[in-house]
């Protein structure tokens, strides 16, 4: 049965080339009107070369097949530079006419493509090509239908560095990076969006504001049936009582201690510079004078004082 099926795996292999060669065959009859043809075949690959008449001038065209798809590959050495041609699925090459010009010098070089190897056959290097008196005097050529044909053009062989694909992996990273922080950014999602940068963030005009704010001076509007009605007898009295209750603060005269809160500053590692400081870099230095105040080391009057210096503008 193994036998049968290597019998069966040889024909296809062998109905495949013949195929491939016979169409070739038929392309550069069908395009020259006068051409020579070389061959060359070993138990790996095979070329044939066809040089002919095409258009009035001689041009060149090769067809490479490998015995086992891939095993081999073709590439063509033209004024000290490699060139790769189209393939098919076995990377296979048919070449009719090759844009070439007169008097220039080619060869075609195959490599094995396990090793990356040059393989040591030498008899299609350093092709000259002809010029059309010297064609009109070979023997044993062959008459085509002369219908022309697309002249194939050389395709410099592109090599990628290993390297090159960590770079170009790193660079496309960042770019996809960029674009994710674009649409954020056109979009205002994420840290671009104001209310979420504003959560958690200690707003010191609002503190101000809340605890200093007099009371009965907000801008709510009362009905007139809200009000009281003070007797005139007592409206000393009242006054009195409302202002021991919210600023007894204000009767007492404190003496300063004359803590030095720049040194004090300066040790907790601020700067005491305020003008150059940041609105964040001002609300942790509040802080800190806030705990000055609750700890009794800065009488009120003395944080007052710190706290507009510190929020002079």
């Amino acid at each position: 049965m193994k036998f049968m099926l290597a019998v069966l795996s040889l024909l296809t292999i062998v109905g495949f080339k013949d195929e491939f060669i016979t169409d070739f065959d038929q392309k550069v009859n069908e395009a020259y009107s006068e051409y020579a043809v070389t061959e060359y075949y070993n138990q790996n690959y095979g070329i044939k070369l066809v040089k002919g008449l095409l258009d009035g001038e001689v041009r060149y065209g090769f067809c490479f097949y490998s015995e086992n798809s891939k095993d081999y590959y073709v590439r063509v050495s033209y004024q000290n530079k490699i060139y790769q041609l189209p393939t098919d699925g076995r990377g296979d090459v048919q070449a009719v006419a090759l844009n070439l010009k007169e008097g220039d010098m080619f060869s075609i070089v195959v490599y094995n493509s396990r090793s990356k190897s040059q393989e040591p056959f030498s008899e299609f290097k350093n092709i000259q090509i002809m010029k059309k008196t010297e064609f009109e005097t070979l023997e044993d050529t062959f008459i085509g239908l002369n219908k022309g044909t697309n002249l194939t053009n050389l395709k410099s062989e592109i090599k990628f560095d290993p390297d090159l694909w960590l770079y170009l992996s790193v660079l496309g990273i960042v770019l996809l990076c960029a674009l994710v922080i674009f649409i954020y950014y056109k979009r205002r999602q994420g840290l671009f969006n104001q209310e979420i940068r504003s959560q958690n963030v200690f707003n010191f005009r609002e503190f101000i504001s809340s605890n200093f704010e007099v009371p009965g001076t907000s801008s709510q509007s009362y009905e007139e049936t809200d009000f009281e009605v003070i007797e005139e007898d007592d409206e000393e009295e009242t006054s009195s009582s409302f202002f021991d209750e919210h600023y007894s603060w204000a009767r007492e005269e404190e003496e300063r201690t004359d803590f030095d809160v720049n040194s004090y500053l300066q040790d907790k590692g601020f700067i005491t510079d305020y003008s150059i400081l940041s609105e964040e870099e001002k609300n942790l230095i509040m802080l800190e004078l806030m705990l000055l105040r609750d700890k009794k080391q800065i009488t009120r009057d003395e944080y007052l004082e710190e706290t507009a210096k510190l929020w002079k503008k």
